[in-house]
């Protein structure tokens, strides 16, 4: 396919596909998945991994069930040193907790509290893909949760930009709550962050 890029690789593929007609004959297929699969079909015969956001090797991209309009989503930060290398962590399951999808990455050198936040944009992102109506989200930040609780305000001006674009993607999932867990509950996402740091060369 010479040195032709995923997007012009997905746009060409679309015009010899009815799409349209696929989505309107199949309520659960969005085209955002028919991207998402041919994205990971460029990917697998170029032999080439995204560079942004990092996927484990044991994950699964997209969920064979058809119903992913609920979503319960672990989400964490971490940074070594604080501030220091950072990454962070996000884990996607399904209602019944079967995993769907799992991500990391590396975000350079921060702090725990905007790691955290990162997350939780990260997790906000992957809901609004899914366009999951019904999210809970755990995280194991008690700043995070009390402040998007509204318990805690938001003071640092390193958080508050992060704190007004998570809640303006929150504002697209038509309910979600979330939730503060320990962080042995929280183990999922907290392995991944640190992959997302260790991802770093």
């Amino acid at each position: 396919m010479g040195n032709i890029s995923p997007q012009e690789f997905v746009t060409l593929i679309s015009k010899y596909l009815d799409t349209e007609r696929l989505i309107r004959e199949n309520p659960s297929v969005t085209k955002e998945m028919i991207d998402a699969l041919l994205q990971e079909i460029f990917r697998t015969k170029q032999g080439k991994e995204s560079p942004d956001t990092r996927q484990p090797h044991h994950e699964t991209t997209r969920h064979k069930q058809k119903d992913i309009s609920e979503l319960i989503i672990h989400t964490d930060g971490a940074s070594r040193g604080n501030p220091g290398k950072a990454g962070i962590g996000v884990a996607i399951f399904d209602k019944d907790h079967r995993l769907i999808e799992e991500a990391c990455k590396f975000i350079g050198e921060s702090t725990n509290n905007v790691a955290e936040y990162q997350a939780m944009i990260l997790a906000a992102q992957k809901a609004i893909t899914y366009h999951a109506r019904k999210v809970i989200f755990k995280a194991d930040s008690e700043l995070l949760v009390r402040q998007l609780h509204g318990s805690y305000r938001v003071k640092s001006q390193n958080i508050l930009p992060l704190y007004r674009e998570l809640t303006g993607l929150l504002e697209k999932i038509p309910e979600w709550k979330i939730q503060h867990v320990r962080r042995e509950e929280n183990a999922c996402a907290d392995d991944l962050a640190n992959q997302g740091i260790d991802s770093y060369r």
